[in-house]
Order: C-alpha cells, then structure tokens, then sequence
C-alpha cells in the first residue's frame, strides 16, 4: 500500500513539474505536454510510476465539464455538415491504415499481422485483444500504439500554431460569489461524474470524457447552471492526463524503444500528411477550420484527441464525435481485416 502511493505521489509530483516547466518555457499545451513528456522519461529511466484509475476518472470529468460549458450554438449549427465530413472521415481511416502498414511491412520488414495491428490509429485496448488472437507481436504493437499517441499529443499542438493558429482556452473569470455558487457547482460536478459513468458503463469510447461534457452541456444551456472551473482545476485535470498517457512507457526498455521508434516515427509521419490531405478538403468544401478538422481525422485516442482540441479552443464535440464514430468503425474493420492464427 505504501509503495503504490510512494509511486502515485512521485508521477504526479514529477508530471506537474513538466507542467510548470513547459508552463515557464510558455509552450503551447503546456500542462498536457510538459507532464506527458517528464512522466515518460521517468519511466524509461526505470523509475516506478503509476496513477489510480480513480485520479484519471477525476481528471476526465473536470476536464469534460469544462468542454461542456464551452459547448455554443454554432456547433449545432455545424451538425449539418457532420455527414460529409464523417465520409471524409472514413476516407482518411482507410487511407492511413493501408498506407501505413504497408510501410511497416514492406520497408521495415514488419510480419503482417503486426504491421497491420501498429497501424490501426487508437483504441489501444481493443486492439490489443484482436491482435491477441492472431500471429502479432504484442509487445511492438503496444509500443507502436503508444509512441503514436505520444507523438501526436506531443506534436499536434505545435502543427495546428504554425498552419492555422487555433484561438486556444478563453480567459476564465472568477466566481463572483463562490459561496453561493456552491449548489450549482455541486449539480454541475454531480450530473456530469453520472452522466460520464453511465457512459463508461454502457462502453462509449471515451466515455467518462464524452459522458461529463454532455451532461454539462445539457446543463449550461438549459440554463440551470453557468460556471466556470477555475484555470488551476482544469491544469490539475491536464497533469493527470498528461501523466497517464506517460505512463503508457512503463516497463519498455531502451532497446526496444530504440527498435521501434523509426519505424513508428515514420509511421504516424505518414498518417499525418494523410489525414491533413482529407482535412484540407473537408476545410474547403465545408468551410469548417482546418486544424478542428485535422484533430478529429488525426490517428489518435478519443480522450487525448479530444482533450488536445479542448486546449486549443477547437470544437470538442466535433472532434470527440468523429473519434467515437472512427474507434466504432474500426472495431468492425479490424475484426473481418485481422489475419488469424495459422
């Protein structure tokens, strides 16, 4: 019991101060980024890290509520064009898991079922079980998996600033009477944790994420509640994020890292330009921004996709929406398209 809360306090003491640092150095995504990245080095320097699956449930909901407030009509008004762009969508899906694994079976000598297993974008669990079932590598493709998320959380942000600058979180006001304020907040964080969990429940991808911005989005424009967490809460819920997602590098050495990393590197390379090429379309016939578009065809997780958008100040429900309909398809995709055991 004392070593697991020696080894969570050390991975959040160690992820916040990545976060202040990339804070300090006034990097974009700052928390997210800063905790992922300290997190990881620590564990590939073989230290002990780990986080409660309870912090991370916390974390997603503060960090769901907050998406939910920002919800505005303009993003119903966009609804309309969600069918032309979830086409696109699977356009970019197939595209980038052909191409991709391709790549790693052809150039880098990757057996078929592992290439092919590497190559799905997200959804690390699941493709985890289906590879499970066929001739994979699953120590590569839980590495490949995890690299790709890591370098798209870590790059994304950095992208998106030099090719169409995203307006990023809005100032938040204080509370004018946070006394008073306390029987809302307390609705507002109680609807929201429910609505999450009822959505982990039923196995939405996402879920507790998903779940909580829509029941703060209920609320916010039902006009019950209209509050804003405050900035220090919501980096909290950054860190938290940050250092699970770091933490995914537990346990991997230095030598396979080093014998992944190009292939993987060049791998999610590829699924980039890629899902930019769809994305510039989709921004040209339906006059969406390019970088709101490019998240949600970006080959990542929901949660980290969704929450890197969120930072941004991009659409989440657009782009939580598109991730979800993504992660469904591919469970149907990769199930005919896996090759079995021999």
């Amino acid at each position: 019991m004392m070593k697991r809360l020696a080894s969570t306090t050390l991975t959040l003491l160690l992820a916040a101060l990545g976060g202040g640092l990339f804070a300090l150095a006034g990097l974009p995504a700052a928390w997210l980024m800063g905790a992922m990245t300290a997190v990881a080095g620590g564990a590939l320097g073989g230290l002990t890290l780990r986080l409660p699956s309870p912090l991370g449930t916390a974390a997603f909901v503060l960090l769901g509520i907050s998406m939910g407030a920002g919800v505005t009509p303009d993003t119903l008004h966009q609804m309309a064009s969600w069918p032309l762009s979830m086409a696109l969508l699977a356009g970019s899906v197939a595209a980038c898991l052909y191409a991709c694994s391709a790549w790693l079976e052809r150039v880098h000598r990757w057996d078929p079922a592992t290439a092919r297993y590497a190559a799905v974008p997200g959804a690390l669990g699941a493709v985890l079980v289906l590879a499970a079932e066929s001739r994979a590598d699953l120590p590569r493709v839980a590495l490949a998996q995890s690299l790709r998320l890591f370098v798209l959380v870590a790059a994304m942000p950095w992208l998106l600033d030099l090719v169409s600058s995203p307006p990023g979180l809005p100032p938040r006001p204080a509370l004018s009477d946070p006394a008073g304020a306390l029987p809302e907040l307390a609705l507002l964080v109680g609807a929201s944790a429910l609505a999450g969990l009822l959505f982990q429940r039923l196995r939405v991808p996402g879920g507790v994420l998903l779940g909580a911005m829509l029941g703060s989005a209920l609320l916010h424009g039902s006009g019950l509640v209209d509050h804003r967490l405050p900035n220090w809460l919501l980096n909290a819920g950054f860190v938290v994020t940050g250092a699970l997602i770091g933490s995914r590098f537990a346990g991997v050495t230095l030598a396979s890292l080093r014998a992944a990393l190009r292939p993987s590197l060049e791998s999610v390379a590829l699924a980039l330009v890629l899902s930019s090429a769809f994305a510039w379309a989709g921004a040209w016939m339906l006059g969406l921004p390019f970088g709101q578009l490019w998240l949600a065809y970006a080959p990542g997780g929901v949660e980290a996709m969704t929450i890197v958008a969120f930072v941004l100040g991009l659409d989440t429900a657009f782009v939580g929406t598109h991730h979800v309909v993504r992660f469904a398809g591919l469970g149907f995709l990769a199930r005919w398209w896996q090759p079995r055991r021999g």
